[in-house]
């Protein structure tokens, strides 16, 4: 018996519970300082302009690909979106960098798409558009893609940096089920994924119960517009009774990442149109999740996935990437 284990049947539980609360807050609290710092001192502003120009365009876009977009949608987010337009303009900062040619680009499809339906925007989201049109006559980024089944899925036999570029999130579904043996067959995939010392710390939960999904897509709230066409839910979990001490409480969070990637790959392979959706969630919201799919004590909910056999023609949000040049540094 090593000295610990002896440590731990002499000691109380609630003296160890203690001692393990103070060492896990000195591991993370440097993490918590950094991201309060970021918080107050408004560090790297430039990035802060970028990161919100990507979330308001990306909700535009999504928008934009909805199976039926609602007519004058996101008129807040429009509106935030010009704004910051401007204002990252007004930093001097490239009017190369993707996230404003993108940001440009989406309220340009935006004003465009409305014009189509025979839509009339409300004044002052119009004369937003129009500025921002006017502005930026020669800044064009990608627009969303419309395209046939086939043709989305016509990569997946194909070698893999064909395969690799043709996923997309996709926010259309049939009611067409999903057999649960196909998704057995991704999971397994999904399970040759990296994993800390082969310890599989990775858990799915398979929702297909209507009142279950309904529940679970309120809890999460970023689904507006699609979620109730998943036929399939997909919940991620991890068991953190595979970390061995608190320096491995990232383990968790990175080999469910590794773990859904593979996941939606597979998903892709099996032609079935999947979308992830976030977690960041307040500790009541996983209050309610934790009881929705009784989950225990040590296991977490990491991600969602909503999936589904996908329509004969549906719309995907381009969400272009940057280059490995623009997000790579080499030390050589």
């Amino acid at each position: 018996m090593g000295v610990k284990d002896k440590i731990r049947r002499v000691l109380p539980k609630q003296v160890m519970y203690q001692y393990y609360l103070r060492s896990a807050k000195k591991a993370c609290l440097p993490d918590l300082k950094r991201r309060v710092h970021d918080k107050v001192y408004n560090d790297s502003k430039a990035e802060k302009v970028k990161r919100n120009l990507t979330l308001a365009y990306h909700i535009v876009e999504k928008g934009l690909t909805m199976p039926e977009p609602r007519p004058g949608f996101g008129r807040a987010v429009v509106l935030d979106l010009g704004r910051t337009i401007f204002e990252y303009d007004s930093m001097k900062l490239p009017q190369t960098e993707l996230e404003f040619k993108q940001s440009v680009s989406v309220l340009k499809e935006y004003k465009a798409f409305h014009k189509q339906i025979g839509f009339q925007l409300d004044e002052e989201v119009q004369q937003m558009l129009d500025k921002v049109e006017i502005s930026y006559q020669t800044i064009e980024g990608d627009k969303q893609l419309h395209i046939s089944k086939d043709d989305y899925f016509s990569a997946i036999n194909e070698p893999f940096d064909h395969f690799c570029k043709s996923r997309y999130s996709v926010r259309n579904y049939t009611t067409e089920e999903i057999p649960l043996e196909v998704l057995y067959e991704c999971i397994d995939l999904a399970q040759k994924s990296p994993s800390f010392c082969n310890r599989q710390p990775s858990r799915v939960h398979i929702v297909k119960s209507p009142e279950k999904k309904e529940q679970i897509l309120a809890i999460q709230n970023g689904n507006r517009g699609f979620g109730h066409l998943a036929e399939t839910l997909l919940v991620i979990t991890s068991i953190i009774s595979t970390t061995k001490d608190i320096h491995e409480r990232n383990e968790n969070h990175l080999n469910g990442g590794m773990f859904s990637m593979t996941l939606l790959n597979a998903l892709h392979f099996k032609k079935i149109g999947a979308c992830s959706l976030n977690w960041s969630v307040s500790e009541d919201r996983e209050i309610k999740m934790r009881k929705l799919l009784n989950l225990a004590a040590n296991e977490i909910p990491l991600l969602i996935i909503s999936c589904g056999y996908v329509p004969n023609e549906l719309a995907i949000a381009s969400s272009p990437r940057k280059t490995a040049r623009e997000i790579t540094q080499s030390h050589i």
